[in-house]
C-alpha cells in the first residue's frame, strides 16, 4: 500500500523540478522564462532589414520612442534598440501619447509616465480607458486629458492631468471619442445622437448627429441619415461627398473592397492602379502592409502599387516612426532567407514557370467546381479601360466560348481563356464590391479593448469596412469582355462605435 503511494508522489516530485529547474529568478519578482519556440514579433526599417529582431509574443506602434512589448505574457516598454526600459509588470498596455500611458494591471487601468511611475488612479478604480491626449494641439496651455469609464455611474468622463486645463469632467456620456481643436465627440443614449463639448465639458454643438468624429483641421466629419456632412467649430453644417472624406483617404489614397478583393482609389473614385489584394492596409508613411492574391505571406508597396518590401511575413503592421511590426518565425526565416530579404536557394526560373502555372491550373478546377461565386461561372470579369477605372486582374478564368484566348493571341478548342474571370454568351453580369473605410473619429466605449499587435495568431489590421454598391454591365464575344463601371467611396457606419486607440 505504502509502496503504491510513494510512486505517485516521487513522479510529481520529479515533474515539479524539472519545472522549476527552468525557470530561473533573475532578481526582485521578475522570473525568466524558457524561451517559446514558433512566430516572434520584430521591426524592420523602410529598407526591408531587421532593426530590432524578432523576439516578442505581441507588439504595439512605436510612438514617442517607445514600443509596447509583451515577452512571456508580460508586456512593458521597450526603445528603439529593443530594450526593455519599463519592466515587464503589466497584462496589456497602450501606446504612449502626450507623454503618458496606459497600463492594465489586475484588471485595473493606470496612466504611467516614461519612468514607468504610476500618476493616476490612486487605487484600482478603473476597468476602461481611452488615450491620453492634447485637448488642443494649438493652444499655449497644452492641457492633457483621458477619457475613462466610472463603473459606478456606468458613464464615460475625462480626468484632467492638469496644471493647465478647466478640471475634471464628470462622467456623463454613453460614448465619447477624442478632444481635437478644442471639441470632442460625445453621444447621449438618453437622445440617441452625438454632439460636441468643450473642455469644461459644456454642449456647444446640440446632439443632432448619427455618427460624428474628431475635429481635424477645424472640420468633423459627420453623418446625418444617409447624408455626410462637414461641421465647423461653430456647428455650421455643410453635405459633402465621401471623396472628400479627410479620414477615409491617407497618402491620398483609400481602401476599397471589391468583391472580397481590397483595392486603393482616388479622390476621383478611380482606382489607383490596377492589382489588387487578398489582404490590404491604409498607407502609413508612404507604405502600406498587402497580401498579393497568390501569396500567403504579406509584404509592402508603394504608392504606385509596386512591391518595394518583399511578401515574406507571416503578417505586418504600418510603420510608424520609420519602423514596422513584422511576424516570422525566426527558426525557419533565417535559414531561407538573407538580410536584404532576398531567398537563400531561389528557385529556379523553370521551376518558378512551372510551380506558377501549376497554381493557375489549381485554382481554374477549384473554381469550376463552385460556380456563382466570387469571380466564377457565369460572371463576367471586367475590362477597366472600357469602363474607366483603369482595373486589370491577375485572376485566371474559363470561357465558354469556343477557342483559348491568350495575351499572345493563341487558341485551342478547350475554351480556356487567360483572362480573369469567367464569362458566358449571354455576357451579363453583376456584381456588388465592398467599401473599406478607416475610422471617422477616434473612440472609447464601455467594454471597448485596446488593440495588440499580433495577439496569439495572426490578426489583421485593416480598417473596417462599411458597405457601398458599384454596379457594372458586360458583354462577351469570343475571346473578349468589354464592361463599363462606377466606383462609389466608402461610407462610414452610422452607429458603430470606432476604435479605442487614437491613431497616429
Amino acid at each position: 500500500m505504502k509502496t503504491r503511494l510513494i510512486i505517485p508522489i516521487l513522479t510529481f516530485a520529479l515533474s515539479a523540478s524539472f519545472f522549476f529547474a527552468g525557470c530561473i529568478k533573475k532578481g526582485g519578482n521578475e522570473i525568466e522564462v524558457p524561451e517559446e519556440k514558433g512566430p516572434k514579433w520584430g521591426f524592420i526599417n523602410h529598407s526591408g532589414q531587421f532593426v530590432i529582431k524578432p523576439q516578442f509574443r505581441r507588439v504595439k506602434r512605436f510612438t514617442e520612442g517607445l514600443a509596447g512589448a509583451d515577452l512571456n505574457a508580460r508586456w512593458g516598454f521597450i526603445n528603439d534598440k529593443g530594450v526593455f526600459v519599463i519592466p515587464r509588470n503589466y497584462e496589456d498596455v497602450k501606446p504612449f501619447s502626450a507623454g503618458y500611458a496606459c497600463v492594465e494591471s489586475a484588471g485595473h487601468w493606470y496612466v504611467i509616465n516614461k519612468q514607468g511611475q504610476i500618476l493616476w488612479p490612486a487605487g484600482p478604480t478603473v476597468t476602461n480607458i481611452g488615450f491620453p491626449h492634447e485637448v488642443d494641439a494649438d493652444a499655449e496651455d497644452h492641457a492633457v486629458v483621458v477619457p475613462y469609464f466610472d463603473e459606478k455611474a456606468k458613464k464615460w468622463g475625462f480626468h484632467d492631468f492638469g496644471p493647465n486645463g478647466k478640471g475634471e469632467i464628470q462622467p456623463q456620456w454613453d460614448n465619447v471619442k477624442y478632444f481635437n481643436d478644442g471639441l470632442c465627440p460625445v453621444l447621449s443614449a438618453k437622445v440617441g445622437k452625438w454632439g460636441f463639448i468643450n473642455n469644461t465639458g459644456t454642449v456647444v454643438i446640440d446632439y443632432k448627429f448619427d455618427d460624428a468624429s474628431a475635429f481635424k483641421n477645424r472640420v468633423a466629419e459627420c453623418m446625418m441619415g444617409d447624408d455626410f456632412v462637414w461641421v465647423d467649430k461653430i456647428g455650421t453644417i455643410a453635405r459633402k461627398s465621401r471623396l472628400e472624406s479627410i479620414h477615409l483617404f491617407s497618402d491620398e489614397l483609400a481602401l476599397q473592397q471589391k468583391r472580397g478583393k481590397f483595392i486603393y482609389i482616388k479622390r476621383n473614385g478611380e482606382p489607383a492602379f490596377r492589382k489588387r489584394f487578398r489582404f490590404a492596409d491604409n498607407f502609413s508613411e508612404g507604405l502600406a502592409v498587402i497580401q498579393p492574391l497568390r501569396s500567403g505571406k504579406r509584404g509592402f508597396i508603394d504608392t504606385t502599387g509596386e512591391l518595394v518590401i518583399p511578401d515574406v511575413f507571416e503578417d505586418a503592421r504600418g510603420f510608424s516612426e520609420q519602423k514596422a511590426a513584422v511576424r516570422v518565425d525566426p527558426d525557419k526565416f533565417f535559414q531561407e532567407y538573407n538580410e536584404d530579404l532576398s531567398p537563400k536557394h531561389p528557385v529556379k526560373k523553370e521551376e518558378a514557370v512551372e510551380k506558377t502555372e501549376a497554381e493557375k491550373e489549381g485554382e481554374e478546377h477549384k473554381e469550376a467546381g463552385t460556380p456563382g461565386a466570387d469571380e466564377k461561372g457565369g460572371e463576367a470579369e471586367h475590362n477597366d479601360k472600357a469602363g474607366g477605372t483603369g482595373e486589370k486582374s491577375t485572376e485566371s478564368g474559363k470561357s465558354t466560348d469556343a477557342g483559348k484566348s491568350t495575351d499572345a493571341g493563341k487558341s485551342t478548342e478547350s475554351g480556356k481563356s487567360t483572362e480573369s474571370g469567367k464569362s458566358t454568351d449571354t455576357g451579363k453580369s453583376t456584381d456588388t464590391g465592398k467599401g473599406k473605410s478607416t475610422d471617422t473619429g477616434k473612440s472609447t466605449g464601455a467594454g471597448s479593448k485596446s488593440d495588440s499587435t499580433g495577439k496569439a495568431g495572426t490578426k489583421d489590421s485593416g480598417s473596417k469596412s462599411d458597405s457601398s454598391t458599384k454596379s457594372g454591365s458586360s458583354s462577351s464575344t469570343t475571346g473578349s469582355t468589354v464592361k463599363t463601371n462606377s466606383t462609389v467611396v466608402p461610407t462610414p457606419s452610422k452607429h458603430q462605435a470606432v476604435d479605442v486607440e487614437k491613431s497616429d
